[in-house]
């Protein structure tokens, strides 16, 4: 055994003879390389070359003109006045979503079952949201909830889905669907804080607000995340309008998306004012995505990945030592969350005339029958099979095409090359679908395309390539050795491979899977501008239903429940163990 001497100390090594054949390395698999420009000509086609199109209609004709009257015009500086306020709820709902998570963390309360609650809302479509704050704000005693409760005690019921207050509902409702989400995500990342970090502050003894501000600190990353999910998410508001706002109030509650889509009808003549909307929405955007990935690119001093939820320091349903106004705090927000469900499951198990005159709570007047559902079902039926087809196939074309496409992101030897690239993809990842949906409409007409869910796919596929890859990349970048790089390379056995890149980025892909199956189940502005009577999603029958609101409640909450069921379903299974530390697992890094 060998002894070596280093600074004073003797060292010995021990070691052992190689022995056995040397096992002959393989080389690179050329193949693969060629795969990926299936996803690169897919974006190109799809997303990019609409996007130009666009592009150049917004500086044609007069271009002068085509922005001018953007910013002239009352009805489009009320949109982006209507915008701007979604931007600051957005903001004020990250700031709630991060007081509950830390609450939650610091002190030990609320398990995993009000995180559950609190995410349910996220597998429905916004149309079912839309519809469960809707039957409950109805101005109506006799049908709605708050108002029959509020007439109880006031003797008067407000006009809840009238000037002003239908603020309130839609607020609501957004929250509503984004709460949970945006509460886990926190969850996580508070999770993933080094505690010697915390515990030597401790002991030096700093304040409370000085620990708060590094804990601040090191969830900068996936804090803009968060902000940018919700912004993109609130400026893109356009099916929660149509469904939850009479359509007499529409137009002053409007967001920039909603203020196209009447502009394409109002002005059909004028494209170019119409890719001038477009233009500036898709640029405030890009330019809010890129400033917000520098903050997610920073390292605060987190550990490598969050532990998973069995792991962490908590009892089922609450800590040890909760306070009693944690528990009850908790008991309260899991009660406000579930209530919209309760009411669209009581609603859609009335018959319809009971459900349109009477409210879900009168159950001594009229009992639960499945009328509504009998109903709405022979519509349904044929929806969810082409949605789920739509779905499903749109899900396996952007994993397995955006692992490719991240693979070759992380093979690149270019630094700046591959900025470039991620700095393109972040910004067509939140790009609206204003800027490529009348390019592609017109094209599809020409091509006899029009209609079929094979177009649909690709059209979803093609939007959501980007973040996908950029999700997968960010995974495997942090891969901690050189196998994974030969792994991604095809220079190790195929069973090898697959086995390092789970190990990689298992939850990165599962993540990305469950989140595209769901935006797609749940999808309804695509689906609305490019399909045709060769697809039938389920938002677009729901939407159908309720634009008749007062007489379909019943048919509406039933559609609503039963096309929320399989999402749902698959958030439920895979949100803690795999999406959450799947979508945090690049930005803790």
């Amino acid at each position: 055994m060998p002894v070596e001497t280093h600074r004073g100390l003797e060292l010995e090594i021990p070691y052992r003879a190689m022995t056995g054949p040397l096992v002959k390395g393989r080389p690179p698999l050329k193949w693969l390389d060629h795969v990926t420009w299936i996803p690169v000509l897919m974006v190109i086609g799809l997303l990019v070359a609409p996007m130009a199109v666009t592009c150049a209609q917004a500086f044609t004709g007069n271009p002068l003109r085509n922005f001018v009257e953007l910013f002239s015009d009352p009805d489009s500086r009320r949109a982006m006045l209507n915008t701007g306020v979604w931007i600051i709820i957005a903001l004020a709902l990250v700031v709630v979503s991060l007081c509950i998570a830390w609450i939650s963390r610091v002190l030990n309360v609320w398990g995993p079952p009000l995180m559950i609650v609190l995410v349910l809302p996220f597998g429905a479509s916004a149309l079912a949201s839309g519809a469960a704050l809707r039957l409950i704000f109805d101005p109506t005693p006799e049908r709605g909830t708050l108002s029959a409760l509020w007439a109880a005690l006031f003797h008067r019921s407000p006009m809840w889905l009238g000037p002003g207050l239908i603020w309130l509902v839609l607020i609501l409702s957004f929250s509503w669907t984004w709460l949970g989400f945006a509460v886990s995500l926190f969850r996580a990342g508070l999770s993933t804080i080094d505690e010697d970090v915390l515990r030597r502050q401790r002991v030096e003894g700093a304040r409370l607000l000085a620990q708060l501000k590094t804990q601040l600190k090191m969830l900068l990353p996936i804090g803009a995340l968060i902000l940018l999910t919700l912004t993109v998410a609130a400026t893109r508001l356009f099916d929660l309008v149509l469904i939850t706002v009479p359509g007499s109030l529409q137009d002053e509650v409007a967001t920039v998306s909603v203020y196209w889509w009447r502009y394409t009808g109002s002005h059909p003549d004028n494209p170019g004012g119409l890719a001038a909307i477009a233009l500036v929405h898709f640029v405030f955007l890009g330019g809010l995505a890129l400033g917000l990935t520098r903050v997610m690119s920073m390292r605060r001093g987190v550990t490598t990945s969050p532990p998973r939820w069995w792991e962490e320091r908590q009892t089922f349903f609450f800590g040890v030592n909760t306070p009693w106004w944690g528990i009850a705090l908790g008991l309260l927000i899991g009660f406000l969350w579930a209530f919209p469900v309760l009411t669209l499951v009581v609603t859609g198990l009335r018959s319809p005339t009971d459900a349109g005159a009477l409210g879900w709570w009168r159950l001594d007047e009229a009992g639960l029958s499945l009328a509504s559902v009998r109903q709405a079902w022979p519509t349904l039926a044929g929806s969810i099979a082409s949605t789920l087809t739509v779905s499903a196939a749109t899900t396996v074309l952007v994993v397995g095409m955006g692992f490719f496409a991240a693979r070759t992101l992380v093979l690149l030897s270019r630094p700046s090359l591959t900025n470039f690239l991620v700095a393109l993809l972040t910004v067509l990842s939140v790009a609206p679908v204003q800027m490529y949906a009348i390019p592609l409409r017109d094209a599809f007409k020409v091509l006899n395309l029009e209609g079929s869910e094979l177009t649909l796919i690709f059209v979803h596929a093609a939007a959501a390539l980007p973040l996908a890859t950029l999700i997968l990349r960010a995974a495997l970048a942090n891969a901690p050795d050189s196998l994974s790089i030969d792994a991604l390379r095809g220079q190790t056995r195929a069973s090898t491979a697959l086995r390092r890149i789970w190990a990689d980025a298992g939850s990165a892909l599962v993540a990305i899977a469950v989140i595209e199956f769901v935006l797609v189940w749940n999808d309804f502005i695509i689906g609305f501008l490019i399909s045709g009577p060769g697809t039938n999603p389920l938002t677009l029958v729901l939407w159908g239903e309720a634009r008749q609101f007062g007489t379909s409640a019943g048919t509406v909450a039933a559609s609503a429940v039963i096309s929320s069921v399989v999402p749902v379903l698959v958030l439920l299974l895979t949100w803690r163990r795999w999406v959450v530390p799947g979508l945090t697992g690049g930005v803790t890094r």
